[in-house]
């Protein structure tokens, strides 16, 4: 069984992933998205503990050890910045949850049930979309996105794999961090044609809006929409479809 861990290596976000898998399911925590990343009202850069979706709801939870948002303990800056990131969430149109460090360790069963009360018992889970680093006043184009390092670095690595002539990677990265992103710009640094597989049409539908959007040059098709998308440079399909249809293409029509 997979393991989840937050992002920040804090003990109190890795228990509230337990606890949260606890309530609805283990394979339901990796749609919970750790550190994730958010602009304030002011377009200053922030990071929420937890942001999942469920259904058309973005819900965002917050870890508080007890002094962190005391006015009585904190400094009056760090108290109304804390407000300012909370409105900012609110505003952006998620919900927002708060639990403390001490309700996690000694009051786990309370924040569950206070978990299927909020997010509802048979909530639904889904992949948050890859997050892009808009340009400011730009719409999104593959020329002038700013990859974060991790990326970069995963492209140069790939780079360096195909110089020596091996052919096959696996690239492994958390939730939430970019690997569509990764795998499009990756694609359309080798320019040839391209099939992206994925579990679900959910992932399908994802991978291929993010095509169009960061490679204008290619012709992006889904797998079984029409003979004509067949003939795309790049083809998204879920993993069952294609199985199904491989005598639909050569076994060289992809590079």
């Amino acid at each position: 069984m997979v393991e989840y861990k937050s992002a920040s290596g804090s003990q109190a976000e890795d228990l509230f992933i337990e606890i949260f898998a606890d309530t609805f399911g283990a394979e339901k925590a990796g749609y919970l998205y750790s550190q994730y990343p958010f602009y304030d009202i002011y377009q200053n850069a922030r990071f929420a503990d937890f942001v999942c979706e469920s259904g058309a709801k973005r819900i965002a939870v917050e870890i508080d050890d007890e002094a962190s948002h005391n006015p009585v303990l904190v400094s009056k800056d760090k108290f109304t910045d804390d407000l300012l990131k909370q409105n900012s969430m609110v505003h952006l149109g998620w919900d927002v949850y708060r639990w403390t460090v001490r309700q996690l360790q000694k009051q786990s069963d309370t924040v569950k049930d206070e978990l299927r009360v909020f997010l509802g018992t048979h909530s639904r889970f889904k992949e948050i979309d890859d997050y892009l680093p808009v340009q400011r006043g730009q719409a999104i184009n593959g020329d002038k996105l700013e990859l974060r390092e991790y990326q970069q670095e995963a492209l140069n690595n790939l780079l360096a794999m195909r110089e020596n002539k091996e052919t096959i990677a696996l690239l492994y990265q958390a939730t939430g961090t970019g690997k569509t992103v990764t795998a499009v710009m990756d694609a359309k640094r080798v320019g040839g044609r391209t099939l992206f597989v994925a579990h679900t049409m959910e992932l399908v539908n994802q991978a291929y809006n993010t095509f169009k959007s960061l490679w204008a040059d290619a012709t992006v098709g889904k797998f079984a929409d029409s003979v004509k998308d067949y003939e795309s440079n790049v083809i998204c399909g879920s993993i069952q479809s294609v199985a199904l249809n491989l005598d639909t293409f050569n076994d060289n029509d992809f590079d």
